[in-house]
C-alpha cells in the first residue's frame, strides 16, 4: 500500500549554484542575527508557522523572542542564533527542497 504524499502549499527552489537560499545577515555591528529563506514560492505564512512549529522549541529563552516576518517572496527571522541557519537548511532538506 502506497501513502499518498502531501505537498506543503509553499516551495523553495534551489539557487543557480543547486544550494538553498538562506543566508544570515547581521545588523547593528554584529548585535542582531536574521535569518533570510529567499524565494518561497506559494503560501509564505505557511511555511513560517511549519519552521516555528517543529524547529524551535518554545521553551528555549532564545526562541521565544524569536520573530518571522515575510517580506515578498522571502522569510526573515528576527532574534535568530547564527547556528539556526543550519537547522534551517537541514529541515528544508528533509522535506525534500
Amino acid at each position: 500500500m502506497r501513502i499518498p504524499r502531501i505537498r506543503p502549499e509553499y516551495f523553495v527552489p534551489r539557487n543557480a549554484g543547486h544550494h538553498l537560499p538562506v543566508y544570515t545577515d547581521f545588523r547593528s555591528g554584529g548585535a542582531q542575527c536574521f535569518i533570510l529563506i529567499k524565494n518561497v514560492q506559494g503560501h509564505a505564512p505557511a511555511l513560517a508557522k511549519d519552521l516555528s512549529a517543529s524547529l524551535f522549541d518554545p521553551a528555549d529563552p532564545v526562541a521565544a523572542h524569536m520573530r518571522i516576518e515575510q517580506h515578498s517572496s522571502r522569510l526573515v527571522i528576527k532574534g535568530a542564533r547564527p547556528e539556526w541557519k543550519n537547522r534551517v537548511v537541514d529541515w528544508l532538506r528533509e522535506r525534500g527542497f
